[in-house]
Parts: C-alpha cells; structure tokens; sequence
C-alpha cells in the first residue's frame, strides 16, 4: 500500500475513532449551522437553575446526522467554567445569584468525518438578585462539626442598616421544600449573625443550598446563595482514648474517633517529643495506631493526636489536638557540674570575701585602738564649754563661789511629865474641856516655828 494512501487511511479511522468518543481535535469547523433558539430559565431560584433551547428549523432536516450541544456559563468579570458538550435541550446547574450569570449554547455536528459543523452562540444575561449593593452579608463560612451538626456564621454588609432582619433558608434538592433556620448564632452584638442545623434536619450525604436575605425599612437587602457540598467543610472532634502499651522496645499506641462518616476518609497525624526537647516528631497514617520503635524508655514521652475528613469532601478543618498522653520514666537530667561550677564559685569567692572582711576589721582595732576624745570624756565635767573654760567660770555667780555655812538649827526639848493627881474626882475632867485642850495643843503644834518653839504642857 502506497504510502500516502496509508497515512489517509489512518487519518480517517483517527476522525471516525473520535467522532465516535465525542472528540472534535481533528474536526475542520466551519460555522454553517443556525444557532439554537428560544434560550430560556424554566426554573431558577437562589441557588439552582434549569436551561432549555430548542433546535432551529433548519437543522431538523439534518435526522441522520449526530447533533450536540455544547453550554457554559460565568459570572461578572469571571472565565467561562462548567463547559459541557451532550445530546440534550436542557441543563441544570447549581448557581450563585450574588453575582450576574451569562449562559450560552451552541449546535455542534460532528459527521464520521473531519469536516465538523458548528452555529455561533446564543447567550442569555441573568442579573444579580435585587438589593442595594453592599447590603448582602460578608465572610460568610459553614463549618461541619463531626458530621454531625454544621454552624454558618457570617458578617453584616458593609452598607447593612441597623434595623436589617435576616432570613436563613437551606433545601438539598430541587424538589425539597424550602425550610428556615430555627436557632441563629448570636455575634459581635447580633443575635441572627448565623444558623445551627442539627444533624436530623439534614442529609450530609448529599449538597446543602443556603440562601441569606434580609428585611430593612431603609434599604433592600442584597441576598446572598451559597452551596455547601456533601461531607465538606468537615471537623472532627479530637480523638479520644489513647492507650499506649509495650512490646519489646517498641510503643504500641491506639486510640478512638466517634464519626457518623466512613472511617476510609479519615487520615490522622500524630506528634511526640520528650520532656528534654521542644521539637515535636509528627507522622501520618490512615488507621487509629500507630508504632514508636525509636523512643527513649528512659526519658518521658509526650503523644498527641489529630483527625481529618480528607479524601471524601473539600477543604477539610484539622480537629484539635487530643489530650497529653505520656509514656516513658523520666529519670531525670544528668548532672551538669559546668552549671554547677558556675553558679558555687562565685558564691564561695564572695563568701570568703566577706568573711575576710570581717576579720581584717576586727584585726585593725587590735593592733590600732582608736584614740579617746577628750571631749567626749570630759563632756559630762565641764558642760558645753567647747574647750573654753574661762568662759564656763565667768559665767558662774560669784555667790556661789564662796562657801557659806550652813546655820546651825537648836531644837529646845521640853520635857512633858505626866502628873498624878491624889484624889479620884480631879482625874476625871470634863470631857468638853479635855478636848478643847487638846484642840489648843494641835493648834499650837501646828503654827510653832522650828527653832525657838517652847511649849509647856500642863495637865490637871
């Protein structure tokens, strides 16, 4: 077979092979089919959309050829994303309405040669859901606890009133009835600033739709749609449990995870260091155990562990660390004698340097006492004179300088004699008259001088 007669041959089967699979790489396209009509929305609403065209008049006369359609559709100031190429009038997709939408189809026919046929585009633009802009609520996140309830929290718009109301709504279907949160999350303030869904109020095998609108007296709130795929955004409670036993030299370590989710999804991470270090050793593995062969017996062990929802949802969360474990004796840290020395030199240095001190202080006024003031020995003698005194004797009387004797004082005694009286009746005297002498005397005792007082005391 001639050379060039083969390469057609293979050229051909190539363009009948891929015409066959769908492919267009070795199609010569040239735009001479009628476009497709009648671009219409059957069915859209927040999140969820149904396209339908029909096919022009012209093209139905094409029966015995292979007809498809080939649709996509972007958002404002975005790229043509979810191409799409298939037999069918219709599609249905999962869409945004915070942003405006431009969907376009086209007829393809793709004959079992290469002379390919196309028409131009039909588009349709469908606007941004109504509201002011800078209403619809910002940093809007779920976060799927466990698999077992999920938290969306988000932010007011920039341009939001004070007095907006939001709305929270969620369906999984197209077909579901649309329901509304019954317990919002309060934050910074609000008490509607988010939705708790337990895990009875939704399948997480399957999408969840959300859409956030809002109510305000001053302003139309912008509403804002959102698609939380099955099993996404998923974080798992902290692994719990761990058991960690001894084979040989080797650590065996186990430990639990309560998830509703398939345990293949699952990868977990586990770290370690020693009480001696700062530096964790982190390993990953698929099941809940793990293996230490290289630990230090002798010194204590620190183990944590983590959990993901990795490979059956997207952009997985980390659980928190588990609890500290510890495994191993710590026999504590060798004896560092360069601290040691570091720290009891210079204490013995100072020591001696006071104690050394001390004694040369006491050995300085042994061998030279301090030489007495005589000032301060005769302070008591001579008063204030401060060293002067002449001064100190001329300030004395000249009285007092001149010794004078003292008078001499004579106490005359008088001799008090009691008389005895012969008869009876003249000892008994009157008891007025014996006072009132009595009186005298004391009165006399009192007013005598003390040197020439003479008394005689006479008693009858």
């Amino acid at each position: 077979m001639p050379a060039p007669l083969s390469r057609l041959l293979l050229l051909s089967l190539s363009c009948l092979l891929m015409a066959r699979t769908g492919s267009n790489s070795c199609c010569t396209w040239s735009v001479t089919l009628p476009s497709p009509i009648n671009l219409t929305v059957k069915e859209i609403n927040f999140s969820y959309s149904i396209w339908s065209w029909d096919v022009p008049s012209d093209l139905e006369n094409f029966t015995n050829h292979s007809f498809k359609f080939e649709s996509s559709f972007k958002y404002d100031d975005a790229d043509w994303e979810q191409r799409k190429i298939n037999p069918y009038l219709t599609r249905e997709d999962k869409v945004f309405l915070n942003r405006g939408i431009t969907f376009r189809v086209k007829a393809l026919m793709m004959p079992e040669s290469c002379a390919c046929r196309q028409s131009n585009w039909t588009e349709l633009y469908i606007p941004p859901a109504e509201g002011d802009a800078g209403t619809a609520v910002r940093n809007f996140k779920c976060i799927h606890y466990n698999l077992e309830y999920i938290n969306c929290t988000w932010d007011v718009g920039n341009e939001t009133p004070s007095d907006t109301v939001y709305n929270f709504r969620y369906w999984q279907d197209a077909n579901d009835f649309i329901q509304n949160c019954t317990s919002y999350i309060a934050k910074n303030g609000r008490l509607d600033a988010g939705c708790h869904l337990q895990h009875d109020q939704f399948d997480y095998q399957r999408d969840l739709n959300i859409c956030v609108t809002g109510i305000s007296a001053s302003a139309k709130i912008k509403p804002f749609s959102y698609n939380l795929e099955g099993a996404s955004y998923v974080k798992l409670a902290p692994p719990w449990g761990i058991n960690i036993s001894k084979t040989g030299n080797v650590f065996d370590i186990k430990w639990s995870l309560s998830v509703q989710g398939k345990e293949q999804c699952v990868t977990y991470e586990i770290r370690r260091r020693s009480s001696t270090s700062s530096d964790w050793l982190v390993y990953t593995n698929r099941k809940p155990e793990w293996q230490i062969p290289d630990a230090d017996p002798n010194v204590k062990n620190i183990i944590q562990v983590r959990a993901i929802y990795k490979f059956c949802g997207e952009d997985p969360i980390w659980s928190e660390w588990s609890e500290e474990v510890y495994f191993g004796e710590d026999i504590g840290k060798g004896w560092n004698w360069k601290v040691t020395l570091l720290i009891i030199v210079p204490m013995l240095v100072a020591a001696a340097a006071i104690t050394l001190l001390t004694y040369l202080k006491q050995l300085q006024i042994l061998i030279l006492p301090p030489i007495p003031d005589p000032g301060k020995l005769f302070k008591g003698m001579f008063g204030d004179s401060n060293g002067d005194y002449s001064q100190m004797w001329n300030k004395q009387p000249k009285g007092n300088l001149i010794y004078k004797a003292e008078e001499e004082i004579t106490c005359k005694v008088t001799t008090v004699e009691q008389l005895k009286y012969p008869a009876q009746e003249e000892e008994t005297l009157d008891e007025n008259e014996g006072l009132e002498e009595k009186d005298i005397l004391i009165a006399v005792m009192d007013g005598k001088e003390a040197d020439d007082l003479h008394y005689d005391l006479v008693m009858s």
